[in-house]
């Protein structure tokens, strides 16, 4: 009986021993193997803990940003004609909406006696100057005292100035254009009477032409007289210009400031008042596409999004809106390449090692 005993605790340590032995050659045989195995199972656990995003790849790609805004044409002068004297309206000499040139008659008031004043002023100023010549010569040679010298030198002075008002109240007795101009409209018919200061017509000016619109004040810092931009009239019609004023002062109720493109206006075929769009470019810059559902908003309320490093870590960037509609939205201050987590960028955070998968 004992030695029925002894023979089987023999043979299960006998076994115990070999089954060892043979374990332990397996493992020493093949330790590359298994910290390969042990790496990749220790790998698998840790994927398994990862939360899994969808990312995007993309490159930027060079962006020319511009301004478009709407806006009106405007004529680049525009003046209202007066009256210098009082007198009736005689003639008008402009046809509305034609071109007149520089100097020409504009309206003629009835001459009346302004002629005959003139001619009067005229005659009076050379009898003056003939009683001042002989003043004159009678001081130098101690004939006439400097009193009367004097007098006589006012008087010519005085004559003088007469003449000149008459000469001026017949001029102005014709209005004439300042500059080349439209007139677009008479305040006045033949036959008026006119009181001094009465508008009698509208001129504008129309070569160049303005482009007037309003921007956004975050635009204002970047908008300066001499930048090159463009109208874009109704008819399709693309007209190049340039900037030539920004207003200092934004307008109280829209905080926005006024902008003056001007464009040539050649035959004076583009009309004031119609509608057309200010389109002002700005210096290109590197940008990338991005969908709307891709952006994320910091606790501090900084709109940017999540993208994933080589090593599959999730980071923020904070981006700056270009353009773009309500679908893909263009943005600025990303790197050249990045990896945008386009789905489940909602459930990582900044930090967190994440399994990725791409876009079908």
């Amino acid at each position: 009986m004992k030695l029925r005993l002894n023979l089987s605790f023999f043979i299960a340590f006998t076994i115990l021993v070999l089954a060892a032995a043979w374990l332990l050659s397996g493992q020493l045989g093949n330790t590359e193997d298994n910290l390969t195995y042990l790496k990749t199972n220790t790998e698998n656990k840790s994927n398994l803990k990862r939360k899994k995003v969808q990312v995007r790849e993309s490159i930027s790609f060079l962006y020319s940003p511009k301004i478009q805004v709407t806006g009106e044409t405007h004529a680049s002068r525009k003046i209202i004609a007066r009256t210098e004297i009082a007198g009736k309206v005689k003639q008008l000499n402009a046809t509305r909406g034609k071109l007149i040139a520089t100097g020409d008659s504009i309206l003629k008031l009835e001459d009346e006696d302004y002629p005959e004043k003139a001619k009067e002023a005229e005659a009076r100023v050379k009898q003056r100057e003939i009683e001042f010549a002989a003043a004159n010569n009678l001081a130098k040679k101690g004939f006439r005292s400097e009193t009367k010298y004097a007098e006589s030198l006012a008087n010519l002075q005085q004559a003088r100035a007469l003449r000149k008002k008459r000469q001026q109240d017949l001029a102005n007795t014709e209005i004439v254009a300042p500059f080349e101009a439209v007139i677009s409209d008479y305040f006045v018919e033949i036959g008026d009477v006119l009181k001094k200061g009465d508008a009698v017509a509208e001129m504008i000016d129309l070569e160049p032409i303005l482009v007037k619109a309003f921007v956004s004040e975050k635009y204002h810092s970047v908008i300066q007289p001499g930048m090159t931009a463009h109208g874009l009239l109704m008819d399709g019609t693309k007209r190049a210009g340039t900037i030539r004023y920004i207003s200092p002062v934004a307008e109280k109720s829209t905080r926005t400031f006024k902008v003056e493109l001007e464009i040539s206006n050649a035959g004076n075929k583009i009309a004031e008042g119609t509608t057309a769009e200010l389109v002002i470019p700005l210096t290109p810059q590197a940008a990338h596409r991005i969908s709307a559902s891709f952006f994320s908003l910091t606790s501090n309320g900084d709109l940017g999004i999540k993208v994933v490093d080589k090593r599959d870590t999730v980071s923020f960037l904070p981006v700056k809106i270009l353009g773009g509609s309500n679908k893909e939205i263009i943005v600025g201050g990303l790197p050249r390449k990045v990896r945008i987590i386009s789905v489940g960028q909602g459930f990582v955070e900044p930090g967190d090692k994440v399994q990725t998968f791409k876009e079908n």
